[in-house]
């Protein structure tokens, strides 16, 4: 016999269950037709035939039912009238299932919903063919310990020797990677990737459309692009004919040869358009000084990541062995996916997946508590059914479809609800968590929900079916119950104790005093395209009428310009210093920056010792001068004036003997996050290509932004602006990641205490109801109020303790992991865990003293009437 065919056979006529049914009935009628025939032809008369076919089939309904359990129906017909009885039970019940319901719907929704997140950030792949095999291969330097830009011809000797990589590419380092283009309507400012010309081959993305440029075109520097499915949908309307039109870029027509599919953003999330490398003004595949390219690699078939760190490892020594200027380089691999996410990101999400399912285990804990108690209450109902025959398995059968048409009902109400809340995680969530634009309601998100919700109904409801069956339980119902609502307790107390950690490390990051009114600073970015401004003269010009023109706006106070205002690059430049050539050790971060004039007024910084820069000092041929912060003149001059010490940026001594001079120490400020420490800083007198101007306007001056627009383009109306925003904004981004562990933390920690005081709640109210006989004659035997009082209240006070110690033990335990991601914050101060135990037995003592005081008041003798 074919078992297989056979289950198939049965599955698939489950599906069409009339339609067999109906040729079921049909062969029975034909077979009882056909033996009361025969038995006519054998002489009975039709009566008796009838008769007697029907005493050799037997009952029909006895034979299609045994046809069925041969076809597994019943079972299946069983659970189905089980599960509708269950819906039936429910509307019945609708306190009790709209409570269970709406504690599963929240469980499941804060699940669904971090999973979503923590899938799109940190467990889904990267969108690249071969995700695994693909590296970010970067440039150490040794002394410093950190990152560096790699050079070409450094890049070239690593594909040479290298035997571990199938393929290498590179791309422009992003910090330097933004042009101007021509929009729609109105010259518009975008990131642009500058790639090799392996690039998109290397990452396994094929183009939409069209093709991306090839080497010849590279090599030949052709004016070339190809387009984001974003910029292709803004600027041609999705149109196939976008292919072999033009697209102005700093002034230059380039032709357009492909369109990349949407979802592939590399190097970042807002490049809107990739162009050969070749094309930069400078291209030097000779020099191996760092030119500021990244560099990506694609494994080997075979090749672990351990193998390429030690074939490369041998690479850069012989590299350092060979050319002076690699003496201080070492090459460092990670795998992409590392790179893009970043350990720090992973643990925060994981933090935030491990606090939901801490709420949703206290949600479950919930539900089991309101099931122990509807059994409980159900006690005599079963009792009757058990009396007039039903099996034990049937009631546990019974019981548990009733919990599985509560999980249909939550899974969908909690479904809604999570969609709703990525929606608006998508729009409020933190702006610098990696790919969180990718969270969706995916097919897999919707079977975790369903999967959640099936699991914790049946772990929930076969305990208290089994429980509610039994001949004696009710002291167990007791037990568990406890047992739950400690575990309630226990969970609250973590998150709890969680977010109150991460309120503190987040309010003393934002108190941070950055050292300049950042509320009332604009910062605008603005890059001058070469062919326009190609001079000093003209970037001086251009700076002095900008200047003029929106200085003089209503509520601004000045304007200035530095290079870049939140240090988006790697801070790793060297000073020397004359006389001592000391340099700086690497655990320090040194950025040199140059700056307009009047920046330092414009800030709202204070010179602290020596002075500004002056107009003498921006004059071609003056001698170099150098302003420091603070942090700079105590590391390289403690104990004594930085005023008049000669230094140099740059590893060795000039070669034409001028050094620069101290002018001006500056008061530390924090540009790049007000939650990362003041770094050292060297400021030289510039005028600026590319820039973020700085705006100080008044606390009175109003929304200037429209007005800062109108006078630049005014200045130039071929010049896109391409931001213009407060210092506040900019900062409390920075600080987005920390505002979501401590909103999440917050949320979830809020819901389980109002679960867990439901709970205690819940647990004795139930109790007081199940004992007001007990309670009565206690009271008519005299028993003062304040002792029921105390009865209740204290045993619902020392499930809250039990709970509190669990709970204290389980979040001292994490202490370690979580302290990695505070901020000046001890994830073990006692002071937090006594406030947060404290809370939750106040919390506790009410939630128990509401069903005390009712028991209380009871009157005992209509208690015992009844």
């Amino acid at each position: 016999m074919n078992w297989p065919r056979l289950r198939w056979r049965y599955l698939t006529d489950l599906f069409r269950r009339s339609q067999v049914q109906h040729d079921l009935d049909d062969e029975l009628k034909a077979h009882l037709a056909l033996e009361i025939q025969q038995r006519i032809d054998r002489g009975e008369t039709p009566s008796e035939a009838r008769t007697g076919a029907l005493r050799e089939i037997r009952s029909i309904q006895l034979v299609r039912e045994e046809t069925q359990d041969v076809w597994n129906w019943r079972l299946i017909s069983e659970f189905c009238r089980d599960v509708r009885l269950g819906f039936r039970a429910l509307r019945c019940d609708r306190i009790f299932a709209i409570s269970v319901i709406t504690i599963l719907s929240v469980g499941i929704a804060a699940t669904v919903t971090m999973f979503s997140v923590l899938n799109a950030v940190v467990l889904r792949p990267l969108p690249y063919a071969r995700a695994a095999e693909l590296v970010r291969i970067s440039t150490h330097l040794i002394q410093e310990n950190q990152w560096d830009g790699s050079s070409l011809a450094n890049f070239s000797d690593w594909r040479a020797q290298s035997r571990t990589f199938s393929a290498m590419t590179y791309y422009r380092r992003t910090s330097v990677s933004a042009v101007n283009f021509m929009g729609v309507d109105a010259p518009q400012r975008a990131q642009e990737g500058l790639v090799g010309p392996e690039f998109f081959s290397v990452l396994g993305v094929e183009p939409v459309i069209g093709r991306a440029f090839s080497r010849d075109e590279f090599d030949r520097k052709q004016a070339v692009v190809v387009l984001s499915e974003g910029l292709w949908q803004e600027r041609f309307a999705r149109s196939p004919n976008a292919v072999g039109q033009t697209l102005e870029i700093d002034g230059t027509p380039h032709v357009v040869t492909g369109v990349m599919p949407a979802g592939f953003h590399m190097p970042t999330s807002d490049t809107r358009f990739w162009r050969p490398a070749s094309i930069l003004p400078v291209w030097r595949m000779t020099v191996r000084d760092s030119d500021g390219f990244e560099v990506l690699g694609r494994l080997a078939p075979g090749v672990s990541l351990e193998e390429a760190r030690t074939e490369m490892a041998v690479i850069a020594a012989r590299l350092r062995n060979a050319y002076t200027v690699n003496r201080n380089l070492d090459i460092r691999i990670a795998s992409l996916f590392d790179f893009v996410i970043g350990p720090q990101t992973r643990r925060n999400v994981w933090l935030a997946f491990a606090a939901v399912l801490s709420l949703l285990i206290i949600a479950c804990a919930n539900v089991g508590g309101l099931l122990l108690a509807r059994t409980a209450r159900r006690r005599r109902e079963l009792a009757v059914r058990t009396a007039l025959g039903a099996a034990r398995n049937r009631l546990i059968r019974q019981l548990i479809a009733e919990s599985v048409s509560l999980w249909a009902l939550a899974s969908a109400v909690g479904v809604g609800f999570a969609y709703w809340a990525i929606r608006l995680l998508l729009v409020y969530g933190p702006r610098t968590l990696p790919r969180l634009a990718e969270a969706g309601l995916d097919l897999t998100s919707i079977a975790l929900s369903f999967a959640v919700g099936l699991a914790v109904v049946l772990a929930c409801g076969t305990v208290p079916a089994i429980l509610a069956t039994k001949d004696r339980a009710s002291e167990q119902h007791y037990r568990l119950q406890d047992l739950l609502v400690s575990a309630q307790i226990a969970g609250t107390l973590v998150l709890f104790v969680g977010a109150v950690l991460f309120a503190q490390s987040f309010l003393r990051a934002q108190s941070k005093e950055p050292g300049y009114p950042a509320e009332n600073m604009l910062i605008v970015r603005i890059d001058l395209p070469r062919p326009t401004y190609p001079d000093r003269a003209a970037l001086e010009r251009f700076f002095s009428n900008v200047r003029e023109r929106v200085g003089s706006l209503p509520g601004v106070v000045d304007v200035g310009g530095i290079t870049d205002f939140f240090i988006r690059r790697n801070a790793g430049q060297w000073v020397t210093i004359k006389d001592h050539m000391i340099q700086k050790d690497s655990n320090s971060r040194l950025a040199i920056e140059g700056v307009t004039p009047h920046y330092f007024q414009a800030m709202g910084i204070d010179i602290v010792e020596g002075r500004d820069f002056e107009p003498r000092d921006y004059e071609p041929g003056a001698p170099a001068v150098f302003i420091v912060s603070e942090t700079l003149a105590r590391r390289f001059w403690p104990g004594e004036s930085a005023i008049g010490k000669s230094l140099i940026s740059g590893e060795a001594p000039p070669q034409d003997g001028k050094w620069a001079s101290v002018v001006g120490v500056v008061r530390d400020i924090r540009r790049e996050a007000l939650d990362v420490e003041p770094i050292m800083l060297g400021f030289l007198p510039s005028f600026l290509r590319g820039m973020d101007m700085t705006i100080r306007v008044s606390e009175t001056a109003g929304n200037v932004i429209p007005a800062v627009r109108h006078e630049i383009h005014a200045v130039d109306s071929g010049l896109p602006v391409m931001s213009v925003m407060p210092a506040s904004s900019r900062l409390a981004d920075r600080l987005g990641e920390r505002r979501f562990q401590t909103q999440v933390l917050g949320i979830f920690a809020f819901t389980a205490l109002l679960l867990s005081a439901a709970g205690i709640y819940g647990l004795l109210a139930y109790q007081v109801t199940l004992r007001s006989r007990e309670i009565g004659i206690r009271s008519a035997l005299g028993a003062h109020r304040r002792t029921i009082v105390k009865m209740i209240v204290g045993k619902g006070l020392r499930l809250a303790i039990l709970g509190t110690i669990a709970g204290v033990i389980v979040a001292a335990a994490t202490a370690t992991v979580v302290q990695s991601l505070l901020y000046e914050t001890s994830a073990s101060d006692a002071t937090t865990y006594i406030a947060a135990a404290a809370f939750i037995l106040l919390i506790a003592l009410i939630a128990s003293w509401l069903p005390a005081n009712r028991a209380a008041r009871m009157d005992p003798l209509s208690v015992l009437r009844t």
